[in-house]
């Protein structure tokens, strides 16, 4: 994943590493570990915590029994943090500075954000080499950012959707009515063109508007040749009447219904499209478009088939079309950008820990597709293709796990019939896959010879013990209720024999 954590120095770099440890790991950590992840000295370490203690109150780190904990307020995520962090740190203001363009050089830069010009400018040297690593360019006079105009304005979006964490209601250099009367013509922008509202990113197209007013206010229109001009409708009422009169307070332009266009390019352009007419005509009349979604298509009855066939026809459509909004804008060979967040790797790892077999089915499938067509080999797209399957069908991965071998499980405990059918009950529920669970109780004419009656099954949970039982037979010993740790075992075992038997049926 290209990321702009690059840009920050050292000691920035270390707290912001320090507060995801935390926050990812609530039962803490002890000084030696946090020394040796941070890489850093004890005072360094306690100095960094004074520091971040008096940044927030709602965000405090404890030393409690030897381990250092964070305590958080309810109201807190982990993007509040990283919102702190693009409003204070000095690389972040930079950047934001380099949209409006108003500073002719370095002097004017370092004089407006009360910077010394010696460390504006070791900033800068650090910012334009990760804008060259992203694809885009650093011009100093007057100071702009330059290259493909969508990857800089969408560089911009993501800059700004992860600075205003609680997405309030503002832009930075308007006022607040302002924000209103552009919700107000996106709002009316998404009527008109019977944009599904389930899918529509109002805010993504707020921002965009007003990173693009900015964008042309400097003369950075968006190439005419890849923007619409029939097919989608812009509102000229009301709405567009206000829009008018605030661009003109605002951002001093003199609004035009190509301008409008160019302020929306995201949806004129063919990289976000939300309606089935819009995709219709996408499909119609635009090469590129047409051939990505043909390709991620594919993917997604593939992905169907793994499923077991439960997606409908429309599900699909609307699949196919999520993965080409977030691809279209890429660069074949580029990367995908963030600024801070990293949070589609974290849900995987997060997610792996109970479905790694699921995971592990999409991850291969994935990998197969950027080959078969030699696109997007990056592992950051590989990622994101996975979080987008995985996360739009919510059942999916329970889905995937119900497609897996068979497995029978047999249950053996020294509880009562009740309590043994509600501990049953607890398994079905905590554990992901297909099995099913029988009881010793129920089983026929005695148990003479016990072992011979376990061969009937691929695995034993039980509350007893597992002595006299063959060495190699998967077993595992629960309490009389389940714990963590015990549905722990059984997931692995249970995912592990569906593997085996996977593996058995192909061969």
């Amino acid at each position: 994943m290209m990321d702009f954590r690059t840009i920050l120095g050292t000691s920035n770099m270390r707290r912001l590493l320090l507060l995801e440890l935390l926050y990812y790991r609530r039962d803490g950590w002890s000084s030696d570990q946090l020394l040796s992840k941070l890489n850093c000295s004890l005072p360094i370490l306690l100095n960094d915590i004074d520091l971040i203690n008096s940044f927030n109150p709602s965000f405090q780190i404890i030393k409690t029994k030897g381990i250092y904990l964070v305590v958080l307020d309810k109201a807190i995520s982990l993007g509040n943090l990283y919102a702190d962090f693009l409003s204070s740190c000095p690389e972040f203001q930079i950047i934001e500075e380099l949209l409006y363009e108003e500073c002719e050089n370095i002097t004017a830069l370092s004089k407006k954000l009360y910077l010394s010009t010696s460390n504006t400018q070791r900033y800068l040297k650090k910012i334009e080499q990760t804008l060259a690593d992203a694809g885009m360019e650093l011009s100093y006079r007057p100071l702009r950012v330059e290259g493909n105009e969508g990857e800089i304005r969408n560089f911009y979006y993501r800059f700004y959707s992860e600075r205003q964490s609680a997405f309030e209601s503002t832009l930075p250099k308007l006022p607040s009515n302002h924000y209103h009367i552009i919700e107000k013509y996106v709002q009316d922008f998404v009527k008109v063109n019977n944009i599904h509202e389930k899918y529509v990113y109002q805010k993504r197209l707020i921002y965009n508007m007003y990173i693009s007013f900015w964008r042309i206010k400097s003369g950075h229109i968006f190439p005419k040749d890849e923007l619409r001009t029939g097919g989608i409708i812009l509102p000229m009422g009301l709405s567009y009447k206000k829009l008018k009169q605030a661009v003109r307070e605002g951002v001093d332009l003199e609004l035009t219904p190509e301008m409008t266009r160019d302020t929306l390019w995201l949806t004129f352009s063919d990289a976000i499209v939300f309606s089935l007419y819009h995709r219709e005509i996408a499909l119609a009349t635009n090469p590129r478009y047409r051939r990505l979604f043909v390709q991620h298509y594919a993917l997604v009855e593939e992905f169907n088939q793994m499923l077991g066939n439960r997606l409908t026809k429309l599900n699909r459509l609307d699949l196919a079309t999520v993965l080409n909004n977030d691809f279209y804008l890429c660069n074949p060979n580029g990367k995908y950008l963030g600024v801070l967040w990293r949070n589609r790797l974290v849900f995987l790892q997060e997610v792996s820990k109970v479905y790694s077999r699921g995971v592990h089915k999409v991850r291969k499938m994935v990998e197969r597709f950027v080959k078969k067509y030699h696109m997007y080999q990056e592992s950051d797209y590989i990622q994101n293709y996975m979080y987008l399957l995985i996360t739009t069908e919510v059942y999916s991965l329970e889905w995937l796990a119900s497609m897996d071998s068979p497995v029978s499980v047999l249950l053996l405990s020294d509880l009562s019939p009740t309590e043994e059918s509600f501990l049953a009950k607890q398994i079905s529920e905590s554990i992901y896959g297909n099995y099913t669970i029988a009881h010793f109780e129920q089983l026929a004419g005695g148990t003479p010879n016990f072992v011979e009656e376990l061969n009937k099954y691929d695995c034993l949970i039980t509350t007893g013990s597992s002595e006299g039982l063959p060495e190699e037979y998967p077993v595992v010993v629960i309490d009389p209720f389940l714990t963590d740790q015990s549905k722990h075992w059984i997931q692995e075992m249970i995912s592990e024999l569906s593997k085996k038997k996977e593996l058995a049926d192909n061969n």
